[in-house]
């Protein structure tokens, strides 16, 4: 008896969020991974943005340019008030107060563009929205054959990097080094058992070598990331790209790029980075056949990457079935 599981891929949704239940129903998918900046926001968010993140949702909403300047040009607290009556931020406080809710299991990274008040309260299960999955470095998700994990935020390298978690404000959200840490080893502990590994990130391994480096370390068999605006879905693997020794140099140059910016921040302990960067840098030493007896590293050959565009741009689905994948990207 075959056992399949369809999967829509959609990102950067950006709280426009009636989209996800549509394409679910139109693609018939039994589940949904979404890659970030989902729109974690309700009422009290507007006050919480900075000057510039209010401006951005002004700029890029879908608002009449005449409106758009108006807007702009008003003082703050009157900037607030109509940014609210457009509702500029988006349908998640429906969720929350369940007016509206998820026709699929949706799981979710959180983006760069959030409020981070409300991605701490879903975090920490204060708000509760009926099929909404949080993604995060303290738990994986087991959705038919596939193992669902990942991190949102974004990617700062340096002081921003060695916050504690959950960090940023003022509608921005990035990652820390801790958080990394806790998801390999999270991964770590997951039973060795057949399936396909989907590494989710908001940020996109194509973009930071770093990244890249997480999925090779916990094994993904793909990884799914928005955040760039692609103009379509991207697909690639290391080994379209590089050969084996230029796909391992650019982990490594990841790796230490992330090591330099970390040790130049002031006041920090050198050794908790240094054992961080270590452990996450360990990868498995597991090769597979290329051909006329050459081998590469698992990763190498068997690591997809699936960078999104913007929801009303395009999406994909991920099929699996008995242990095979297959992908189609779609473009709306």
């Amino acid at each position: 008896m075959n056992t399949r599981t369809r999967f829509l891929l959609i990102s950067d949704t950006h709280g426009q969020l009636g989209i996800i239940n549509e394409l679910a129903v139109r693609n018939r998918v039994d589940a949904v991974i979404h890659a970030g900046d989902f729109g974690f926001y309700d009422d009290e968010s507007y006050e919480r943005l900075s000057d510039r993140e209010l401006r951005l949702h002004v700029a890029h909403s879908d608002l009449p340019q005449t409106e758009k300047g108006r807007i702009l040009d008003l003082p703050r607290q009157e900037r607030i008030v109509a940014a609210k009556a457009a509702r500029l931020l988006g349908e998640f406080q429906s969720y929350i107060d369940g007016h509206e809710t998820f026709c699929v299991p949706v799981y979710a990274v959180w983006g760069n563009h959030e409020d981070r008040d409300v991605v701490k309260r879903v975090f920490r299960r204060d708000i509760g929205v009926g099929n909404l999955h949080v993604l995060h470095h303290h738990r994986t998700h087991r959705v038919g054959e596939a193992l669902i994990y990942g991190l949102g935020g974004n990617l700062l390298a340096g002081s921003k990097m060695l916050q504690k978690p959950i960090a940023g404000g003022g509608g921005k959200i990035w990652n820390t080094l801790s958080q990394y840490v806790d998801l390999v080893r999270m991964v770590d502990n997951e039973a060795d058992q057949a399936g396909v590994r989907v590494f989710v990130s908001h940020v996109s391994p194509g973009k930071e070598p770093f990244v890249e480096l997480v999925g090779a370390r916990t094994r993904a068999d793909f990884t799914v990331s928005g955040h760039m605006g692609a103009p379509t879905c991207m697909v690639w693997n290391p080994f379209a790209i590089d050969s084996v020794e230029e796909s391992i140099e650019r982990l490594h140059d990841g790796l230490e790029s992330i090591r330099h910016a970390c040790l130049n921040a002031a006041g920090q302990d050198a050794t908790v980075i240094e054992d961080a960067l270590s452990f996450i840098g360990r990868l498995l030493e597991e090769t597979v056949p290329m051909g006329r007896g050459a081998k590469a590293p698992r990763w190498y050959p068997r690591m997809t990457h699936i960078n999104l565009p913007d929801a009303h741009i395009g999406y994909a689905i991920l099929e699996i079935t008995d242990g095979r994948a297959k992908v189609q990207t779609c473009v709306d």
